[in-house]
């Protein structure tokens, strides 16, 4: 009976070990796998992705493990990103910043998964949740000389200038652009300044703007897309600055022959029919707002266009599509005041803004606590090993402290005694002689220098522990420098009879004044040495 139980327990115990073998395979490999697809991300994001896909946690990734499917969730929305694939929801992104949330402590994962969050609200145009993300990864980037906290910068700038806050957008180009990562990348530098030509421009500064414009056209490695919508930039630039019709016309038509998206040439279409209104040439102008009504998807350009067809309408005695291209205008109002609104994203802003400062108070309260504490915690040792080092002290060999009771005594007069007790040592007869030898070492033998420690501390102990208990903030170091003052060292004599240097006592000398009160500190330093 015994020997069948004892075989059942050992088939259980094996198969428990079989089983937790399988599980930790699988997780190995798991995780391996994600690693992998991590590191294929930057250079073939294809196969990264066969790597992700092959995984097939997408239908259990409830299921799994928190933190295999965290990562694998951002994995697989980020390596679709990079492969162009269309982001339309945020379910897998979400799940990864489920996993992380905003941990105390920074962690280039959880801040990959927020600003993977903050990719996909970019694609579905959501600019107040894109900022909120991309602000809350650039909080958790361990590193900020790092490709993605760049780029996240950049997004954020990208977003403020869609909600039209210029001088934010400005800020958060300026501070991409002056990143050391950046400066490394100048792909990255060049749409750096292309933006920050825009924020510039946008705030009408024109000459920034140029300057900004032309520094993108002479990086070599500028895209031709930049390169195509700096005609357009250029050809804003020459006719609402100084209204260079014949300049800005050749710009706007170089454009508008290069470009083939209808959203990115409806602006252009504007400015052109602007150029033509400017010039007097009616028809012309009507017939360009028109063009830009024909590009339908950009919600600001059909705006203006209505706007302005209602106004040359009426000067081309056009009254019924005046009045149409007028009320057409403002039907689509509502929908612009929208897109202006920078409320929703200044909240957000500040109170990203309050949360770090309220971290940083609570860190810097928490770190001035544990400072505290730990210096109480050193003044009570200090106090109990001087209370220690007294009792087992021997009673000094000359001027015994009851010869003149120590309550009668000011610390001036208990200074001077000090001192007097010193020089009646065989050690201060003997140093003397050393001092006068020309012949004496720069530096005393450490048996020498012990034996000038201890007559030191001997003559000195009547007012040390007071020292100690009226000036806490002294270290061992220092109180061993105010001995020796007290018994009548020069910075010349104390440097020969300790380890340390004249410079590194004339330093520790200004420190310590700045650690004792007025009283100690005439005390001290008044009669500053006798020998």
């Amino acid at each position: 009976m015994k020997r069948s139980k004892r075989s059942l327990l050992l088939k259980t115990a094996l198969l428990l070990m079989a089983v937790t073998g399988l599980l930790s395979c699988r997780d190995t490999s798991c995780r391996d796998a994600l690693q992998r697809a991590e590191a294929l991300m930057e250079t073939d994001p294809e196969a990264a992705r066969s790597v992700l896909d092959s995984l097939n946690l997408q239908s259990s990734i409830f299921n799994f493990q928190s933190k295999d499917a965290a990562d694998w969730a951002w994995l697989k929305v980020q390596t679709d990103y990079k492969c162009y694939m269309p982001l339309t929801t945020d379910t897998l992104a979400r799940v990864a910043t489920a996993y992380y949330g905003t941990p105390r402590h920074k962690n280039h994962h959880a801040a990959m998964a927020w600003y993977t969050l903050g990719c996909v609200y970019t694609e579905t145009n959501d600019d107040p949740k894109a900022v909120d993300a991309y602000l809350t990864a650039q909080e958790l980037f361990p590193d900020t000389v790092n490709r993605y906290y760049v780029i996240a910068r950049f997004n954020t700038g990208k977003h403020f200038l869609n909600r039209h806050m210029y001088s934010e957008a400005e800020a958060c180009f300026l501070s991409a652009k002056n990143n050391p990562y950046c400066l490394r990348d100048s792909l990255q530098v060049a749409y750096a300044d292309f933006n920050l030509g825009l924020s510039h421009m946008y705030q009408n500064r024109y000459r920034h703007a140029e300057e900004d414009f032309y520094a993108v056209l002479r990086n070599p490695h500028t895209p031709p897309l930049i390169r195509k919508d700096i005609d357009y930039q250029l050809a804003r630039l020459n006719f609402y600055e100084s209204k260079d019709c014949a300049t800005s016309l050749s710009h706007v038509n170089r454009f508008i022959a290069q470009t083939d998206n209808p959203k990115g040439i409806a602006a252009a279409w504007v400015l052109k029919g602007n150029i033509m209104a400017y010039s007097e040439q009616y028809d012309s102008a009507y017939a360009c707002y028109q063009k830009a009504l024909e590009c339908h998807t950009d919600i600001y350009a059909r705006n203006q266009a209505n706007k302005l067809l209602a106004h040359i309408s009426q000067l081309t005695q056009k009254n019924d599509s005046a009045e149409y291209y007028s009320m057409a205008y403002q039907s689509s109002l509502d929908s612009i005041y929208n897109n202006y609104g920078r409320e929703e994203i200044d909240s957000i802003r500040n109170a990203h803004t309050l949360e770090v400062r309220q971290r940083m108070s609570a860190s810097r309260s928490l770190r001035l606590f544990g400072i505290g504490l730990a210096a109480l915690l050193a003044v009570g040792v200090l106090l109990w090993l001087s209370r220690r080092h007294r009792q087992h002290l021997p009673a000094p060999a000359v001027l015994p402290t009851d010869a003149v009771p120590s309550d009668e005594l000011t610390k001036q007069e208990k200074a001077a005694l000090c001192r007097e007790r010193f020089m009646q040592t065989t050690q201060f007869a003997q140093l003397m002689e050393e001092l006068g030898d020309d012949d004496t070492p720069v530096k005393l033998s450490q048996a020498r220098r012990d034996g000038v420690r201890k007559a030191a501390l001997d003559a000195t102990s009547a007012i040390r522990s007071e020292l100690m208990l009226e000036c806490p903030l002294l270290t061992k170091e220092d109180l061993e420098f105010c001995e020796y003052m007290l018994a009548g060292f020069s910075i010349k004599t104390m440097a020969k009879c300790s380890t340390y240097s004249e410079h590194a006592l004339e330093s520790r000398k200004s420190r310590i004044k700045n650690k004792v009160s007025p009283e100690w500190l005439e005390i001290i330093f008044s009669n500053d040495s006798c020998f």
